[in-house]
């Protein structure tokens, strides 16, 4: 299966996890071995996305927060020369 989840919010992709890990339990129960490691791949997959995009926001937070203190985002930026 697979789970498109590039235009999902974190608060979506936490319910989604969820849902997910309450499906596998389910899957678990009723001994479905098949489905039960398709649905723990999702899971990861999605644990993955949650960090990735957590990492992100967190990157654009600072860069904001930098900005608003006056700090160019340019500082970082190591200029080899000068263009004439």
């Amino acid at each position: 299966m697979f789970l498109d989840t590039e235009n999902m919010t974190v608060e979506q992709l936490l319910e989604k996890q969820i849902e997910l890990r309450q499906k596998l339990s389910q899957a678990h129960s009723m001994n479905l071995v098949g489905p039960a490691g398709q649905i723990q791949n999702m899971i990861e997959q999605i644990s993955i996305e949650i960090k990735a995009k957590s990492q992100i926001d967190a990157l654009k937070k600072e860069r904001e927060k930098r900005i608003e203190e006056g700090k160019d985002s340019e500082d970082d930026v190591l200029n080899i020369g000068e263009i004439e």
